[in-house]
């Protein structure tokens, strides 16, 4: 039973992040960075949030290359088949 504690890390049960969603909330609230593995899920969360009116900037970056997929300050939203 020795080294059984050493048996090596253990592996991750929750997929890898592919997309970055950044949200800025006005003043007293901060930039909050969340990650998503599925593109529909990023997605969403940009669109409630802007629908919402709950936040100054929104941007979304797929991690595999850095594309912009959402970005409310310019006005960028990519159609859901290019995410």
């Amino acid at each position: 039973m020795s080294g059984w504690l050493h048996s090596g890390p253990i592996p991750q049960p929750w997929p890898p992040d592919l997309y970055q969603v950044t949200i800025t909330r006005p003043a007293p609230d901060f930039t909050t960075v969340d990650g998503y593995h599925y593109a529909e899920f990023a997605r969403d969360a940009a669109i409630h949030v802007t629908e919402a009116g709950l936040a100054i900037q929104v941007k979304v970056i797929r991690l595999a290359d850095g594309k912009v997929l959402y970005d409310l300050q310019s006005g960028l939203s990519l159609p859901a088949d290019s995410w």
